[in-house]
């Protein structure tokens, strides 16, 4: 077993600086040994803020300069040939979501780890926050009773700062973004189903679809529904399960969950405890999670990720979320892109 894995980062942006590269200078079983950008100054600045000992802008250089495993965190049109490149060279590959474009590319993400013998991991992050572990063990002790129906809201601001290529991707920020919803929904409704999607469409604009709603069928009769809007006037990502014993909603972007046992009845009073046990959880969240803020600690459970993943290559083990997990995803949201042509 390995002490401590050296890591190189592949690609700059925010998703690297903001999440990627603090979890692994905060773990202590990797160390951050290069960071890539095919800008050089990019792959500069970076090594300079965080003292890496290596900067690339020659990506087989960084293959080559004795990392173990890298993340990749480039835009979503380079994650196949990246990936590939690395697992074809005998490096472990952390790959973010959408693992790919097509799924013609997925599908060689998935060969090319069989044929090297390395190891795929895709970021699923939010399945490893601390509110969705907790969800998690709820689920897994009865807490919730049979959950019968999860539902995944966003609302999405053109007023946040968001990249420059989500235009190119099909259907644009719904692309990039559905992932996350889709794969929680996923975790308590199982394999995703489509049985009905609508949009909204504003073609001469830069986001086509200013929102998408789908309906998905999962096991044994469950139901999940996705809504994402992107033309609202803030952003929000909630996530709401509820079970025949407990509802409960996870406030993605703060990561606090809330928790609601089944009424007795609908009296006043029951109404006001509901409320004020909300506002209670809510504000005892914030503070939590404003904590985590302050201490840049904030990672939206890739810390978490991270560990899992470095414990798999320990025993030379399956990833937390593996690359078939990653194509499921991207193949629900090609369906869902596809689904929402066909009734224009």
């Amino acid at each position: 077993m390995t002490d401590t894995y050296r890591v190189g980062v592949v690609g700059c942006g925010s998703i690297a600086t903001e999440r990627h590269i603090p979890a692994i200078e905060a773990n202590d079983r990797t160390t951050l040994r290069a960071v890539y950008d095919h800008k050089w100054s990019n792959a500069e600045t970076t090594a300079e803020a965080y003292d890496v000992p290596y900067a690339y802008d020659d990506y087989d250089a960084l293959l080559d300069s004795g990392i173990d495993f890298a993340t990749v965190a480039t835009p979503p049109f380079a994650h196949a040939d990246r990936t590939t490149s690395a697992l074809r060279a005998g490096v472990d590959v952390l790959c973010e979501k959408p693992m790919a474009v097509t799924l013609s590319d997925a599908q060689s993400m998935i060969d090319a780890a069989d044929e090297s013998g390395r190891t795929l991991g895709i970021v699923h992050n939010f399945l490893y926050s601390n509110s969705l572990r907790k969800v998690d063990r709820m689920a897994a002790n009865g807490r919730l009773g049979t959950v019968r129906y999860v539902k995944g809201f966003q609302l999405s601001s053109p007023r946040r700062d968001l990249p420059s290529w989500y235009t190119d991707l099909p259907g644009g920020l719904f692309f990039d973004e559905s992932p996350h919803l889709l794969y929680l929904m996923e975790r308590f409704v199982g394999t995703l189903d489509l049985e009905s999607s609508t949009a909204q469409r504003a073609p001469a604009d830069a986001q086509s679809l200013k929102s998408v709603t789908a309906t998905f069928r999962g096991r044994e009769d469950k139901v999940g529904q996705l809504t994402m809007l992107f033309d609202a006037p803030l952003s929000e990502w909630f996530l709401f399960v509820v079970g025949t014993r407990r509802l409960v909603v996870v406030d993605i972007f703060r990561d606090i969950l809330l928790t609601f046992d089944r009424e007795e009845s609908h009296s006043p009073l029951q109404v006001l405890k509901v409320l004020l046990s909300g506002t209670g959880q809510a504000v005892a969240g914030a503070l939590s999670s404003g904590l985590d803020v302050l201490r840049g600690d904030l990672y939206f459970g890739f810390g978490e990720l991270l560990s899992r993943y470095t414990a798999a290559l320990d025993s030379n083990g399956e990833p937390p979320v593996t690359g078939a997990d990653g194509y499921r995803i991207l193949r629900t949201v090609h369906d869902v892109v596809e689904s929402t042509e066909e009734t224009d």
